[in-house]
């Protein structure tokens, strides 16, 4: 009786999971966001890039594909990218990033909701990172905005970076 019971709630379990199996009807793109690294970067110390005054253009991307904002379902993060410009940069030197999204005027540290994370990196990244989109169910209030401020953190560094250069970040939301 014991084992049913336990193969029965299993099953429960397995069926109500609902994994997300629509694709996006759309998706935004937000691109060459830049900022500066140089070598006052240095661990132990969590530094918070600002990105201020970022036009999303989210209205006109969704107006060129024909969706109303009134019939979205949700906004997700997809993934965003981190680029050295000019191949000098290296960003090896971090060890955990994340990137965040704020309503215009708010800058203060860890602002708004984060969108996109890399914890742990993997070593000899080279120039380019990749970051996944964090867990969250909807971030529309932020990418249906005119303007937004975004923030990039990056926290426990493995090292100084080799000199300095500028990062492009690169960020692509679902919208369902």
């Amino acid at each position: 009786m014991k084992i049913s019971t336990l193969l029965f709630l299993v099953a429960l379990t397995f069926f109500a999971c609902k994994k997300e199996t629509e694709p996006p009807r759309t998706r935004i793109k937000v691109g060459n966001l830049k900022f500066a690294i140089d070598p006052s970067v240095q661990p132990p110390f969590t530094y918070y890039i600002p990105i201020n005054s970022v036009n999303l253009g989210s209205f006109a991307q969704l107006s060129a594909e024909g969706i109303d904002t009134a019939d979205i379902k949700s906004i997700l993060p997809s993934r965003a990218t981190l680029t050295a410009l000019f191949g000098g940069g290296d960003l090896d030197f971090i060890e955990a990033v994340s990137v965040r999204l704020c309503l215009q005027g708010d800058n203060v540290e860890n602002c708004g909701q984060e969108a996109f994370y890399r914890d742990p990196t993997p070593f000899n990244v080279g120039y380019e990172l990749e970051l996944g989109g964090s867990a969250v169910n909807d971030i529309r209030e932020y990418v249906l905005q005119k303007q937004i401020n975004v923030q990039v953190k990056l926290e426990r560094l493995r090292d100084v970076p080799q000199g300095s250069f500028e990062v492009v970040l690169e960020m692509e939301f679902e919208v369902r």
